[in-house]
């Protein structure tokens, strides 16, 4: 049998150490395990010298990249014939011709270790063309496979030498699993292993499965499609023609080319008018302090100082911003800490009063110091919503405004025990003491208060020219806290004109028989507002009211909406006899079908300017009190009449249309009796009118203002 001894190959495929790569058995000859080493050593050895399975590699890259480095030709002779030229194109057709020799072999059985000599030459040759055609790699690396002497050559398998069994297997194990990976959406480069025809290379490409996401097309309107049966001609008509020529849109701008713009059209201004140049400036700040004076300081000024530079500067003297109401004109957005701090710096150094409300104070402390130092001389100040205002701060301000007499601490705690507070029972009492007579003005409106019989006690022993006091929407902590003794406050503030209890968790106290009859009242009482809901309502009832307004003749306005517990005898019994404003919605008097009503609207007809009988059930009651308003003719001064929800009639409406010719706002909506048109709320002369023309009501006497215009003038006029 011939075998391929190691000798009979060229030096360069030798093997410098047989032993290493191939052992034999004992006998001298090679099993088919060595056998299939040896194969691998000579066909699928790698580059580093590994003779494992795994890490075989085509001989075809070995010999070539063997061949490129040492520049020497192939190391097997390749026949008789003249040699052709080595370019890839030959080396790829020998390479498929080898493999297809290769691959028309007989199948090498597992259980013989040797062949015959034709399978051996065969094996032989076919390893020669293929090192032939490709060169040798292990000569550049040094280390060349060799085969021990009688061993034979195994048949070599298509593709790296691996079965097909294997092959499908490593073809399932490397297929991916689970969830297929999401494509990447952008253009991306990686690094890629690329088996060439001339060796391995390492390239970096573009990754084939990388996509560009296209961008999100614009949703356009689709255009309505042109009808089959429309005229050609129709592109050519001239309403097509001028819609082709129109001026395209102006284009949307930025900053910069606004203000190009504004550059390029700008224009020189005008000379101002007399009224800005001819008139003095002491003549102009005259009109506007009269202006300040007859409608405030804001916006009056504002607006002002928007007409010309001459009047921007009048309006921006200091001495002008005496009374800033800031709580009600400035925007919550724009009430912040440093705006305050700089108008109190540049316009409120000589103000007289100031309304803070509501802005967003942090440091209350140093505001206060700032406007100590630009306002000395402040009389009113409102800290109405100043949730951080505590004692130390109330304290400060009482002690070092020396002129202050108006204070309002509306709304400025919202919680029972909050620490500290400036409305805590301690603080408030101690501040009381501590302006004493000063205190004209008290405010504590929206507010959770405690020991109100302690503040009640201090106000009536150190405040006798208090003038107004404002307890509305109080709430308390017990009922024992809110106890009001009216008597107490009577004897120490006999000087009071206003007092506010709407809605508020407050009772007057009780008083024996000549406690009442020793209290002198408040004769200087001019509006009382006891208003209150269905829960506070049953407190207050007829002997409450003659206790507080026992004395008082120079009361104006009177609210006892929601007092159920009222009746037509109390109001009655009043000494009041000019009463302008009086509300009586809700009280237990509109649903009295007896004569009070009509009592009361005789007993205050001449002044009443404002009348509130809302949801009033007794239709012929409150229609002779409307007729007795309607009595007085020219002399009536009403203007304002509240019907809303009552069953009022159509009658004496027109009755009230007629004979009162100041009425300039009437509420119909709602009144079941009323036709439909005219059940709204209806304001303005001009719609008085409409509503007169509408109801076929005439009026029967112009107003006295209007007839002594329309009066004939003398002859010594003339």
């Amino acid at each position: 049998m011939e075998t391929l001894a190691e000798t009979s190959l060229p030096s360069g495929l030798r093997r410098t150490e047989p032993s290493s790569l191939i052992p034999t058995s004992p006998e001298g000859e090679q099993s088919p395990q060595n056998s299939g080493s040896m194969l691998a050593n000579i066909i699928g050895t790698s580059p580093g010298g590994s003779s494992g399975p795994h890490h075989h590699h085509h001989l075809l890259e070995d010999h070539s990249q063997s061949s490129q480095e040492d520049g020497s030709g192939s190391v097997l002779s390749p026949g008789p014939h003249a040699e052709p030229e080595e370019t890839i194109e030959n080396i790829e057709k020998e390479l498929s011709e080898s493999c297809a020799d290769t691959d028309s072999q007989p199948a090498l059985e597992a259980g013989h270790g040797k062949r015959s000599g034709g399978q051996g030459a065969a094996s032989t040759s076919a390893a020669a063309a293929v090192a032939a055609a490709a060169g040798g790699k292990e000569q550049s690396t040094g280390q060349t496979p060799s085969v021990s002497n009688g061993a034979s050559l195994p048949r070599v398998a298509p593709s790296g030498g691996k079965p097909k069994a294997m092959r499908d297997f490593d073809r399932k194990m490397n297929k991916s699993r689970g969830r297929p990976k999401r494509k990447a959406m952008v253009a991306m480069y990686q690094s890629q292993i690329s088996e060439n025809k001339i060796g391995i290379k390492l390239c970096i490409k573009k990754a084939s499965d990388a996509t560009v996401q296209p961008k999100k097309p614009i949703r356009k309107r689709a255009r309505k499609p042109r009808s089959l049966n429309e005229d050609s001609s129709d592109e050519t008509s001239p309403e097509k023609r001028n819609r082709r020529t129109e001026k395209p849109r102006p284009k949307k701008t930025n900053n910069n080319t606004e203000k190009r713009s504004a550059e390029e059209a700008y224009t020189p201004p005008k000379d101002q008018s007399v009224w800005a140049n001819g008139l003095p400036e002491s003549v102009l700040y005259t009109i506007f302090k009269n202006a300040v004076q007859e409608e405030g300081c804001l916006p009056t000024l504002i607006r002002l100082s928007e007409v010309c530079t001459a009047w921007y500067k009048v309006s921006q003297q200091c001495s002008l911003w005496r009374t800033v109401d800031l709580g009600t004109w400035g925007r919550d957005r724009f009430k912040t800490e440093p705006r305050l701090k700089w108008l109190i710096e540049n316009r409120l150094q000589h103000a007289t009063e100031v309304g803070l409300a509501n802005w967003k104070v942090t440091n209350v402390q140093c505001v206060l110091d700032k406007l100590l130092e630009a306002a000395p001389g402040l009389t009113t100040i409102s800290l109405a919503g100043w949730k951080a205002l505590s004692t130390d701060h109330l304290m400060f301000l009482v002690q070092h405004f020396k002129s202050l007499r108006n204070l309002d601490l509306s709304s400025v705690n919202a919680e029972v025990n909050a620490n500290k507070t400036a409305v805590g029972q301690t603080s408030l009492c101690n501040a009381i003491k501590e302006m004493g007579s000063r205190l004209t003005h008290l405010h504590l409106a929206h507010n959770r208060l405690s020991g109100i019989p302690q503040i009640v006690k201090a106000l009536a022993t150190h405040c006798p020219n208090l003038l107004l006091l404002d307890l509305s929407n109080v709430n308390t902590v017990a009922m024992s806290h809110g106890i009001l003794h009216i008597e107490q406050l009577q004897h120490g503030c006999q000087k009071l004109k206003v007092l506010r209890i709407t809605n508020s968790h407050i009772n007057l106290s009780t008083a024996s028989l000549q406690e009442q009859m020793e209290s002198p009242g408040f004769p200087e009482l001019e509006e009382l507002s006891v208003a209150s809901l269905a829960d506070e309502a049953r407190l207050f009832n007829d002997e409450f009211l003659q206790r507080i307004l026992k004395t008082s003749t120079k009361l104006t306005l009177l609210d006892v909406r929601g007092c159920a517990r009222l009746t037509h005898d109390s109001l009655i019994r009043l000494p009041t006899w000019d009463l302008k404003h009086l509300f009586l919605s809700g009280c237990s008097i509109n649903r009295d079908m007896g004569a009070g009503l009509e009592l009361i609207a005789s007993k205050w007809a001449h002044s009443l300017i404002e009348f509130d009988l809302a949801w009033a059930s007794a239709t012929k009651p409150l229609d002779d009190a409307l007729k007795a308003l309607a009595d007085k003719g020219s002399e009536s001064p009403l203007k304002y009449l509240n019907l809303c929800g009552s069953s009022v009639s159509l009658e004496a409406v027109k009755e009230v249309l007629a004979n009162c010719p100041h009425i300039n706002a009437i509420n119909l909506a709602s009144c079941r009796g009323l036709p439909r048109g005219v059940k709204r709320l209806l304001q303005g002369a001009q719609e008085i009118a409409e509503l007169r023309e509408n109801l076929g009501v005439t009026l029967k006497c112009a107003p006295r203002g209007a007839q002594s215009a329309l009066a004939p003038s003398s002859p010594t006029d003339t």
